[in-house]
């Protein structure tokens, strides 16, 4: 792992986005986005006292005029401040990706960011488990649940969201879901879809990381993760990952060797734990979620070509309004990310939505052939997680919440530093330069060197 030296300012910054990748999952949803919010004021004081400017990157560029474009639609939605609330609230999530693409700019940190991601993903993963544990046990001695016997809170968070909520001037729904995981977050869907993000990278961890203690800890947080996911009893998750899986499965022979195990661990829990869930809920419950779910679906698209040019506006309490009044559904949203984006911005929305995929990939490519295949790795790890996503997200709402937004920023902020290692575009303080002068005779030029940490094409301001 990368030394952390106090006198250096740059490892200090590098610090605290250790910490932010690290602890802000562990948090409440209004208090995780609070440590991208402090880090960012202190990056850019940074930056500015060394001369150097915060690089945004294509990707992120984009992002930023298309938040904007939903901020602006505010100005039609049918609920004004919420509409610009939410995009306002992307946009200071999307910090996170400015601040990783400009901070990580050397392998050794890219590797320690992966690191911290790992073991917070491994932590929430043992709380999920433990919660659903618990929560069986209880069920299986009583018989019936009584609140008073109940030893792990899940949420775990819930107490205090709920003296949070009633604060707040808009109703915010609080729910206990005890035979599903949801750890540090609101409900096991938001729980499922970060796990998801989180959980190949703890695989690339202990796949390719050449010091045998980092290997170790993401083995052990990637079998935490996996049973964390498991405990969410989302079957849209299990497929995701297990799509995230066989994509990295076949990157090379290496990678499915060490990760073969843990797939057929995962194939024998999966059905353990959705039996567990049938136990634990209604077959009625099932049948009314699925079918709600495609009645959901059939109302979105039939808002989307109400309003198709522009759409609703942002955020989902357009959408949850009229589901309610004009559909008679009680939810809150799409239940698939990519009609919740056309509904909310309309085809214009959508075209931004396309175009930020397509730069996404264009990025991913560069990194796998970059430098002779060095870094096509890292290339597959991204493919995996963005995979992931994508098959969650045709199930969910997949950015709802402000974690969600931060890890899937987390992640882009991750495929945007490692092009920029790739391509030898990043940014370097000179207090990460080390400079080694040699005596010459005085007819010779002076020699200078470098780590390979830093190199002679980088920009150094």
């Amino acid at each position: 792992m990368l030394p952390i030296a106090k006198e250096k300012t740059d490892s200090k910054l590098f610090l605290g986005l250790t910490i932010t990748l690290g602890a802000s999952m562990l948090m409440p949803e209004y208090i995780a986005p609070l440590f991208v919010f402090g880090l960012y004021i202190h990056f850019m004081k940074v930056f500015k006292s060394s001369g150097r400017n915060a690089r945004m990157g294509d990707v992120c560029k984009l992002f930023f005029v298309y938040t904007g474009y939903m901020l602006l639609s505010s100005i039609w939605s049918d609920q004004h401040l919420m509409s610009a609330l939410v995009s306002l609230l992307w946009m200071g999530c999307m910090l996170s990706m400015i601040l990783l693409g400009n901070i990580i700019n050397s392998e050794e940190k890219l590797k320690s960011a992966i690191t911290a991601v790992n073991i917070s993903a491994g932590i929430i993963g043992l709380m999920a488990i433990v919660s659903v544990v618990t929560y069986n046990i209880f069920m299986y001695v009583y018989h019936h649940y009584h609140e008073r016997i109940w030893l792990f809170p899940n949420p775990f968070y819930w107490e205090l969201n709920d003296f949070v909520f009633d604060l707040l001037p808009i109703e915010v729904i609080n729910y206990k879901f005890r035979s599903r995981a949801s750890a540090t977050f609101d409900n096991p869907l938001i729980l499922a879809t970060y796990l998801v993000i989180a959980t190949p990278f703890c695989a690339f961890g202990s796949v390719s990381f050449r010091r045998s203690k980092s290997r170790k800890i993401s083995r052990v947080c990637l079998l935490l993760a996996l049973g964390g996911l498991v405990c969410t009893s989302s079957r849209g998750a299990c497929v995701a990952i297990a799509v995230a899986f066989v994509i990295m499965l076949f990157s090379n022979k290496k990678v499915f060797k060490k990760i073969f195990p843990f797939c057929i661990l995962l194939a024998v829990s999966v059905p353990v734990v959705l039996l567990l869930r049938y136990r634990n809920t209604k077959v009625t419950d099932f049948i009314e979620s699925n079918s709600q779910r495609v009645g959901i679906w059939k109302s979105c698209w039939q808002m989307f070509l109400d309003r198709p040019i522009i759409g609703m506006g942002a955020g989902t309490e357009n959408i949850h309004q009229s589901l309610i009044n004009e559909y008679n559904i009680p939810r809150t949203h799409a239940h698939n990310l990519f009609l919740e984006m056309i509904v909310e911005g309309g085809i214009i929305g959508g075209m931004f939505v396309v175009a930020i995929a397509v730069l996404i990939i264009i990025n991913i490519v560069r990194i796998c052939k970059a430098k002779d295949g060095k870094y096509r790795h890292y290339g597959f790890l991204y493919i995996a997680g963005l995979a992931g996503f994508v098959v969650m997200s045709t199930f969910e709402f997949t950015l709802q919440s402000a974690k969600e937004l931060m890890i899937f920023f987390f992640l882009l902020g991750f495929i945007e530093a490692t092009y920029r290692i790739a391509t030898d575009k990043t940014q370097v303080a000179s207090d990460e330069i080390t400079i080694v002068y040699e005596e010459v005779p005085d007819d010779e030029e002076v020699k200078i060197t470098q780590t390979e940490e830093v190199k002679i094409t980088q920009t150094v301001e």
